[in-house]
């Protein structure tokens, strides 16, 4: 009997779905009808029912594609960029700088008297907004490589590269040319490098690729490195600094160093070559004589291979980036060349000189003795630096170099600096090259106001013993101009 009952159960519960199912179909078929019949609606009489229940969905209308989207929708075209606001008031910066404390900077017993210089410029302008012994000639330090990388810049047009190679005065002659190549390595750098410099292990494996095809095991190996006519070595850098920087050559490798590092080849050119030797060794040549000697003029012989440097505008952001005394001092020797000038450190400053001059950046009475700034003769203004800075950040083609300038607070030199409430303003805005020898600190970069003004800057101090308070002191006058909605 419980199972009959439970067959009648579903008979029921279907006949019910079935009655559904037949009522939808009638009613949508005979809607009006069924309607009327049940007193819903009435011919004549107003219904209850919105029309919109069984009435097809209506046509969209058509869309003016040439009309503006409606206003509030974000959709009216690309956003405004807010119009920057007024030209700092020149008198009320000045007196923010003023105010800073500078109390510690206090000349040492008998020592220099210290001075603080710096000019502020209105990029869009030009105009000085403010300004303090701005045309004291001051010693910049490594400052200096802003000049030198706006004279390069400027002179080459960033995408030049510098060529290393090996050619062939007779079969099984060879000899290693320097094209000038700051970035030369020896082997891969460690890691993820990008961009990746040129190697003599590329090199030596091009060369061997040729010797073989022509049947050769046994070469005579010479260097050239004539590009430079030397000497290598500045006579107003302390002999202390070999360990800082490499004698000028157009031919080393790991800037004479090694590829991991180390001591500083006082001979890079012999270094490279004798490095070279050994790679071709390693590929099964033999190598006389041991070591390389130099031979010179053989730079029209038939070349057997090179391996490229990095572009001039990848170099020139390295060196700012950073700081890096040997490679700024390669290029300058590389602007006297493009210029005409002697390759000799003299050639560089008159190349230095001749470009800046063409560019209206240039002060009378400015020495440069270097383009990397270690020379402690090296003197020129705030102005000319600030000047130099404006002209970087006016126009794109050269702004990439301050576009990769350390950011205050967050990368390279300035990572661990502008910690304080005054100073603290410039953090993530301001991008700056430092330069510091004893008794000076400068810093010279670009910031963004909080009026959204871009301002070029340079401070210097010389004559501080305290190189701590003289780095707070230009921090703090950074934070500053960067706060700045006066």
């Amino acid at each position: 009997m419980r199972s009959r009952g439970r067959v009648v159960e579903w008979v029921i519960t279907w006949l019910l779905v079935g009655v559904l199912l037949a009522s939808g179909f009638l009613l949508a078929v005979f809607h009006r009808e069924a309607l009327s019949a049940t007193g819903l609606t009435r011919d004549g009489a107003p219904t209850t029912i919105a029309p919109s229940l069984f009435a097809p969905p209506p046509e969209p209308e058509p869309v003016d594609t040439e009309a503006p989207p409606p206003a509030g929708t974000g959709l009216a075209g690309p956003a405004e960029v807010p119009a920057p606001g007024a030209v700092p008031d020149r008198a009320a910066l000045e007196a923010r700088l003023a105010a800073l404390d500078a109390s510690k900077l206090t000349p040492a017993e008998g020592g220099p008297p210290v001075v603080i210089g710096y000019e502020v410029i209105d990029v869009e302008t030009g105009e000085v907004v403010a300004a303090a012994q701005e045309k004291t000639p001051l010693i910049p330090a490594s400052n200096t490589k802003t000049l030198t990388a706006l004279a390069v810049m400027s002179a080459f047009d960033g995408s030049e590269r510098f060529a290393t190679r090996v050619v062939q005065p007779e079969p099984g002659q060879l000899v290693l040319i320097g094209g000038g190549d700051p970035m030369l390595r020896s082997i891969p750098a460690e890691g993820v490098a990008y961009p990746v410099p040129a190697t003599t292990e590329e090199l030596a494996r091009l060369t061997v690729d040729k010797l073989r095809a022509a049947g050769i095991t046994t070469v005579s190996l010479g260097y050239d490195d004539s590009l430079f006519t030397g000497p290598g070595w500045n006579d107003t850098w302390p002999a202390n600094y070999r360990d800082q920087v490499t004698p000028v050559s157009a031919l080393w490798i790991d800037e004479g160093r090694g590829p991991r590092g180390g001591p500083r080849s006082q001979t890079p050119a012999l270094t490279a070559a004798v490095t070279f030797a050994a790679q071709l060794t390693a590929l099964g040549i033999t190598v006389e004589p041991d070591p390389p000697a130099q031979v010179l003029g053989a730079t029209e012989a038939e070349e057997v291979a090179r391996v490229e440097s990095l572009p001039v505008h990848v170099l020139v952001e390295t060196f700012m980036q950073r700081s890096n005394n040997s490679f700024t001092e390669l290029m300058g020797f590389q602007l006297a060349a493009k210029l005409g000038q002697p390759t000799t450190f003299a050639g560089s400053v008159a190349a230095i000189q001749q470009q800046l001059t063409e560019l209206g950046v240039w002060d009378e009475g400015t020495v440069l003795h270097d383009a990397s700034g270690l020379s402690r003769s090296n003197l020129f203004t705030p102005n000319m630096l600030a000047s130099a800075l404006a002209k970087l950040a006016s126009e794109p083609r050269l702004s990439v170099i301050l576009d990769g300038l350390p950011t205050a607070g967050v990368t390279g030199t300035l990572a661990d600096r502008f910690a304080d409430p005054i100073s603290a303003p410039a953090r993530g805005v301001a991008r700056a090259k430092t330069g510091s020898l004893s008794l000076v600190a400068t810093l010279g970069g670009t910031t963004m106001t909080a009026d959204e003004r871009l301002l070029a800057y340079a401070f210097f101090i010389n004559g501080a013993p305290d190189g701590w308070a003289a780095r707070v002191w230009v921090d703090q006058a950074t934070g500053t101009i960067t706060s700045c909605g006066c």
